[in-house]
């Protein structure tokens, strides 16, 4: 399968257009880099950031649920 046939698929399965994905796709990726980055203060300074990974992990599976439920309806 070519590339632009599968971008085209997976673009379509999701029910979005390229700039939509790529907002979804980027936001999550900011929202994981800044966890990431709390985490690392967290591990030198267990004071700070004490439920960065944990609210990470939660508001991501809430929006990929959410997205999931809006596919499936």
């Amino acid at each position: 399968m070519t590339l632009k046939k599968k971008w085209a698929e997976h673009l379509d399965r999701n029910d979005m257009t390229y700039w939509s994905h790529w907002w979804f796709a980027v936001g999550h990726g900011y929202h994981c880099i800044r966890a990431g980055i709390y985490l690392l203060i967290h591990g030198f300074l267990p004071c700070f950031y004490r439920h960065a990974g944990s609210k990470l992990v939660h508001r991501l599976e809430k929006d990929f649920v959410e997205r999931e439920n809006e596919l499936n309806k």
